[in-house]
């Protein structure tokens, strides 16, 4: 399988009033959870600019590139991009390790009234983990542990523990990592996901990416000749 680059026209969407309060909801909360807690006591976490997630969710839907209308977001936080999905009409799941920001995404989209389900776990499936490389982490798959070489198909469709549907089925992952991750979660999202899934990568406020996984064989076209300034 190969990564393919997709090019974004970056044309902004227009927030409605349901999104602006919803941005504002979950921007309110991560405000209060820092100043409730101080950097020792407060997890690794970089909001990210949700008008622009808006907008790079909001076209790769209008155009209809994912093949199916269920979204995943790895390393959800406070649960904006899970909910703004939600929003576009996406069956949507936040998968987040951190029980208080758990907590908190859960009761935003509670008062908000979006469906959501928003999953105390790690982004990587049982079976999978990560190694300390020279530039970051490196994925460690079933295949490379296992002494049979068992495929997909003898473990059965591979889940997260909570999730009422399997990885194959999802359509758009969405993921803003650590630098030492990115590479990791490329790697992950080669693994697990369907053909024609897409990956939605925040890099930087103006720097995201969408991959798609398609049948073939070569190496991942350079994305750094298509980053856009949205």
């Amino acid at each position: 399988m190969v990564l393919e680059v997709i090019a974004l026209e970056g044309s902004e969407a227009h927030v409605s009033d349901h999104v602006a309060r919803l941005i504002a909801t979950c921007s309110r909360g991560w405000e209060r959870f820092f100043a409730d807690h101080d950097d020792h006591q407060a997890p690794r976490f970089v909001p990210s600019v949700p008008e622009r997630v808006w907008a790079v969710l909001a076209e790769v839907t209008r155009r209809q590139l994912p093949p199916t209308r269920v979204f995943c977001e790895w390393g959800s936080g406070f649960g904006t991009a899970t909910c703004l999905a939600a929003l576009l009409g996406y069956e949507a799941y936040g998968i987040e390790i951190d029980e208080e920001l758990v907590r908190r995404s859960r009761a935003s989209a509670r008062r908000l009234r979006i469906p959501v389900t928003m999953l105390c776990t790690s982004f990587l499936p049982a079976g999978y983990a990560a190694c300390a490389g020279g530039d970051g982490a490196a994925l460690v798959t079933p295949e490379s542990v296992s002494a049979h070489h068992d495929t997909a198909e003898a473990r059965g469709p591979l889940r997260y523990d909570g999730m009422a549907i399997a990885i194959a089925d999802i359509g758009l992952f969405f993921a803003y990592p650590w630098p030492e991750e990115r590479e990791l979660m490329r790697q992950l999202f080669e693994a697990v996901a369907r053909v024609g899934a897409l990956l939605v990568v925040y890099h930087t406020d103006t720097d995201i990416r969408v991959l798609r996984k398609v049948e073939g064989e070569g190496e991942l076209e350079d994305p750094r000749a298509h980053w856009n300034r949205l």
